[in-house]
């Protein structure tokens, strides 16, 4: 793959139903079990709806040796990486194979600590957008103590991570702007609205995995832990229409179709 092809973001929220076998006291019996669940991927391609067919494809690939899955996607949020890896040296083409390739070393490094790079840490509320520190050593003074002890500060140790940047929230309906009567009274309707059925689920499975909400974009970085990853996002994108977007940082979650 050419290190200047498009990549994409995707992620699913679907409910999957298959008849498994469940051990019982008397033996396995099978069941029929329904689940909901929420998968991300980066997918490499030429344009998004070439992305989208490789990602529908993988979504609905059937476990081998087991009954069919009945798959139901509720819902699938997709965007464009930024084309460069984001470091604390600055920024480089993004090379998905190269990354693919250090990311399976670091996974079978038996001595990696998953604490000290920081995917526990809420970047959100913790690298706020505006002003960002100058430096990473202003930035590790800022942070609080139990934040701060708990990361890796030696850039000698440097890890990936996967920032995603999601839609400022629509502002809600104005009720002064509705009469009294649609403003005050309750709507008994949902029944008889699938649409608005359809919407309140839509919304509990949002809730459960935030992490498919509408996105703006995504990055990959390269940092010594997840409060430096976020603050080089907000220092490339400060001046930007995305300076003020919430982002999530996330572990590599891994990449299909890099043929």
């Amino acid at each position: 793959m050419s290190t200047t092809m498009n990549a994409y973001f995707f992620t699913a929220i679907a409910t999957r139903s298959q008849v498994r076998k469940t051990p019982g006291p008397y033996g396995a019996s099978e069941s029929f079990q329904i689940w909901d669940g929420c998968t991300s991927m980066i997918v490499p391609g030429d344009n998004p709806d070439e992305a989208r067919e490789k990602f529908d494809a993988w979504l609905h690939t059937q476990p081998e040796g087991e009954n069919p899955m009945e798959i139901e996607v509720k819902l699938v949020t997709a965007t464009q990486f930024v084309a460069k890896l984001l470091t604390e040296s600055g920024s480089v083409p993004l090379d998905l194979r190269e990354i693919s390739k250090q990311m399976q070393v670091q996974l079978e490094s038996a001595s990696l600590d998953d604490f000290e790079q920081g995917y526990w840490l809420d970047v959100e509320p913790v690298v706020r957008p505006g002003h960002p520190s100058l430096s990473i050593g202003a930035l590790q003074q800022s942070l609080p103590d139990e934040i701060r002890t708990g990361l890796n500060w030696s850039a000698d140790k440097q890890f990936f991570y996967l920032l995603t940047v999601f839609s400022l929230p629509l502002p809600p309906p104005g009720l002064a702007e509705l009469p009294e009567s649609q403003a005050t009274e309750p709507d008994d309707t949902a029944e008889e609205n699938p649409d608005a059925t359809d919407a309140e689920e839509l919304q509990r499975l949002l809730a459960m995995y935030p992490q498919a909400a509408d996105k703006e974009a995504a990055a990959l970085i390269q940092a010594r832990n997840s409060a430096v990853a976020a603050w080089l996002w907000r220092r490339f994108a400060a001046n930007t229409r995305l300076a003020a977007n919430p982002i999530r940082i996330d572990p590599w979650c891994g990449v299909i179709g890099l043929e």
